[in-house]
């Protein structure tokens, strides 16, 4: 069995547990460092550990994905907030060339972030100044860069560049060339060979802004250079260490999948998601190229039908408010789309749905034509979760595990794809606005306490069983195994749990 190893980008579900799932869906093993080492959110990870673990796991590895983030920062809060130097933090990239020099045949992948500029007044993940002057920073980045490009007046650059004191602006700065001069170092070593692919993604990203702005310097060398072919630079972040793991798996089999899209709304193609810089057509390019697959040409058999639920135009979650009027609107394109995915399934292929009508959650409009129109437990891959390029690439992944995988790890493909239904639909869309509502009824707050915690936890377990129940197929064979939810950093918007296949109880 295929041994790849991952260090993640930081300790969350989605970069631990997803790709430990897809992996298994694929007959993967993937390989984790030890959690003790890892990032404890705004606690950073044991660097000098994490290098000891890769070294001392490399010759029994045929792969390596490394988030150079976890690396030498100690995570990817860490990249944000810690105050070590620059040079500190590129030396510690020094174990990837002792690994290209010990393990010369050894496949090694990095990928490393643009560091947003976070629109929220919010410092959870962020320097601390963040939870005061976080949305001014933001629209003085965006007029940055938009006057730098002669979008915007000097005078309104000015204007925004006063709500933000001098102090703050030249820490943020600073920190944006440390990222910067770690990104190159990590361009470095793709140039010289260490990496065989070299993945610089954008977190939260948009048209204009500093990141932008540092996208674009890092572009320019790129195109200077005769790696650029192995440098991959999208949106994204959260979805990479699983896009990447699979992209190996594939590789080292010789199967690059066919890929054939529709979207729905048709004319939604052309409309940008949340977080992200380009059409979602963009993104789905992007990210078919990232895990090592192509698009279809025109008459082309494909081993894999995608459908996606295009972005609307407003750019923002689901509410009671718009939600129904948009639903109206986009009723009959998206049932359509469920209809051609159900012919497809019908036909024999490998059938993915990718929902990013909105952002952090589910659509109910496409979720409630799934449970109608489809043989759930069939489909290849779903999701709905955060931004549009971490939604389409996990499918994406999901989708090649199923086609690696096969009948044989029909299982592990089964729990993962109802993971994703019961997180995305069961949880990000239904149990946690329930619960931020009932915390704030309740207790005068939307969010946790540690205090709070294992009331919050039950109460989910019993609505995310409620959603198990709603789902045609799934119903009577899966539940949560009892006392598994939990927060991972005390807050609202993740949540973990662990699915209990029930017939291996002999229920």
């Amino acid at each position: 069995m295929m041994r790849i190893g991952l260090i993640p980008l930081d300790e969350r579900p989605a970069n631990t547990r997803d790709p430990a799932l897809i992996a298994a869906a694929a007959g993967v093993t993937l390989v984790l460092p030890p959690s003790h080492l890892l990032s404890r959110q705004r606690q950073p990870a044991d660097c000098a550990g994490l290098a000891a673990w890769l070294e001392g796991v490399a010759p029994t590895l045929d792969g390596v994905v490394v988030a150079c983030e976890q690396l030498s920062y100690g995570g990817l809060i860490a990249a944000r907030i810690s105050d070590e130097p620059a040079e500190t933090v590129i030396q510690r990239l020094a174990v990837a060339r002792r690994l290209r020099q010990r393990f010369p045949r050894l496949t090694i992948y990095g990928f490393s972030v643009i560091t947003r500029v976070s629109n929220a007044n919010d410092a959870v993940e962020e320097p601390l100044y963040w939870a005061t002057y976080g949305e001014a920073i933001y629209r003085w980045s965006q007029a940055l860069d938009q006057a730098q490009q002669g979008k915007v007046s000097v005078k309104l650059l000015a204007e925004a560049q006063q709500q933000v004191p001098a102090d703050l602006r030249h820490d943020v700065l600073r920190r944006r060339l440390r990222n910067h001069l770690f990104n190159l170092a990590a361009l470095h070593l793709l140039n010289d060979g260490v990496f065989d692919l070299l993945v610089l993604s954008s977190d939260d990203t948009s048209p204009f802004g500093l990141p932008s702005r540092e996208k674009r310097w890092l572009d320019s060398w790129a195109g200077l250079l005769p790696a650029c072919e192995r440098l991959l630079m999208y949106p994204g972040a959260d979805e990479v260490g699983s896009v990447l793991v699979m992209r190996m798996a594939l590789a080292r089999t010789g199967l690059q999948p066919v890929v054939t899209v529709q979207y729905a709304p048709a004319a939604d193609r052309h409309n940008v998601a949340a977080f992200e810089d380009g059409p979602v057509t963009l993104t789905v390019e992007r990210q078919l190229a990232a895990a090592g697959c192509r698009l279809a040409a025109a008459a082309e058999e494909a081993d894999l039908w995608l459908g996606v639920n295009a972005p609307v135009a407003r750019r923002a979650e689901w509410n009671p408010i718009d939600g129904p009027r948009e639903q109206q609107i986009r009723y009959a394109a998206v049932r359509e789309l469920v209809w051609q995915a159900a012919a497809a399934m019908r036909a024999g292929q490998t059938v993915a749905l990718a929902d990013v009508a909105y952002p952090n959650g589910a659509d109910p409009l496409l979720i409630g034509l799934m449970a109608a129109q489809l043989e759930l437990p069939k489909l290849a891959a779903y999701g709905g979760w955060n931004t549009a390029g971490n939604t389409i690439g996990g499918v994406i992944a999901q989708a090649c595990a199923g086609l690696l995988g096969g009948e044989q790890h029909r299982i592990a493909q089964e729990r993962l794809l109802l993971h994703r239904l019961v997180e995305d639909y069961g949880y990000q869309h239904l149990a946690r606005r329930e619960l931020r509502q009932w915390l704030q009824a309740a207790y005068g707050q939307p969010e946790l306490t540690a205090e709070l915690i294992p009331l919050a936890a039950a109460r989910v377990e019993q609505s995310l069983n409620n959603t198990i129940a709603t789902l045609p197929g799934f119903a009577s064979r899966w539940q949560l195994l009892p006392g598994s939810v939990t927060f991972p950093w005390q807050r609202t918007f993740e949540v973990d749990f662990t699915l209990q296949y029930c017939a291996e109880e002999g229920r």
